[in-house]
């Protein structure tokens, strides 16, 4: 993408920091809006116009966003640790913010690149990749507020003539996430040389490495600055994996004992699906976008910066 003004809200999360370095990287002039400037990397304070913002109404964000923008990404999302169910907030930041955001696009002559999720899907009945014209989940409050976000967004969108892009993320994992999850849960045990509690790990899922979602990212946002319109694509690989496998390769490439993983010694969550995997092909067809990083090579590059930190 060329050198532009950009906004960008979830930037303390683990994708949205990969995001931001990789943006003022390529020279773009970036602003944050965050709740608290002290979630977000000391290192960004004099190269980041940072907005702190704990009111995401629409009123709220035209009152703090005076300057328009020429793209938009959204990243931001409540939900995505199993303990946070505010029904409220869910709404607020899932439904209602994206929502927001899309008009202010429209206002501005903006373009926007929205952040969804695999979990918008329904558990599939059988182990079809699924597409962008999968069911999606009905029954799970997560799962149901994003989708029902990006849907509203993308109508929005659609009915203002403002460029819009949605991508439904599968499961990102590399260097940055946060410590609850599996990766650095793994890391952080087996550098210990601790017994670390997992579920059995049947679950299988599509694994994408940090980089080429963020490569998927930048692209989208090129292909809506060109070609104008609204699009939802998945950004998978297509390739099933096991959390089982997944964990084996961490200990692999740590050289450790795999005897350490405890597989079976935590319960799967209530909201874990048997076996969500997507079909990359639109995103390759209509973007020319496909995964570049294997899992093993993924974990070997996620597993060394971990190690290095």
């Amino acid at each position: 993408m060329r050198a532009a003004n950009v906004l960008v809200t979830g930037a303390s999360g683990f994708i949205g920091v990969h995001l931001v370095d990789r943006l003022l990287s390529e020279g773009n002039r970036v602003t944050v809006l965050a709740r608290s400037s002290s979630t977000l990397p000391k290192g960004w304070h004099d190269r980041v116009n940072i907005i702190a913002c704990d009111d995401f109404s629409e009123r709220g964000l035209r009152l703090l966003l005076r300057a328009p923008v020429e793209t938009v990404f959204h990243l931001a999302a409540y939900g995505v640790r199993p303990n946070y169910r505010d029904i409220d907030e869910m709404i607020a930041i899932n439904v209602a913010l994206p929502a927001a955001l899309v008009r202010l696009c429209a206002e501005w002559g903006a373009r926007m690149v929205m952040a969804g999720t695999f979990s918008e899907y329904r558990s599939p009945s059988n182990r079809d990749p699924l597409t962008e014209d999968s069911p999606l989940e009905q029954g799970k409050l997560y799962g149901s507020s994003k989708a029902a976000g990006g849907l509203m967004a993308s109508a929005i969108a659609n009915g203002s003539g403002t460029r819009f892009r949605l991508l439904r993320l599968f499961k990102v994992y590399g260097a940055g996430e946060a410590s609850h999850r599996l990766l650095p849960a793994l890391v952080t045990g087996l550098a210990k040389r601790e017994r670390v509690a997992i579920s059995a790990g049947t679950q299988v899922l599509d694994f994408v490495y940090i980089d080429d979602v963020i490569e998927a990212m930048l692209r989208a946002d090129t292909h809506c600055r060109d070609k104008g319109g609204i699009a939802t694509w998945n950004v998978a690989t297509g390739r099933a994996h096991s959390v089982r496998e997944f964990a084996e390769s961490v200990a692999t490439a740590m050289n450790a004992d795999p005897s350490l993983l405890g597989f079976g010694a935590i319960d799967m969550r209530k909201d874990d699906e048997p076996w969500l995997v997507g079909s990359p092909d639109r995103l390759r067809s209509e973007l020319g976008w496909q995964p570049s990083i294997g899992l093993e090579e993924g974990i070997l590059a996620a597993v060394a910066a971990l190690c290095r930190a």
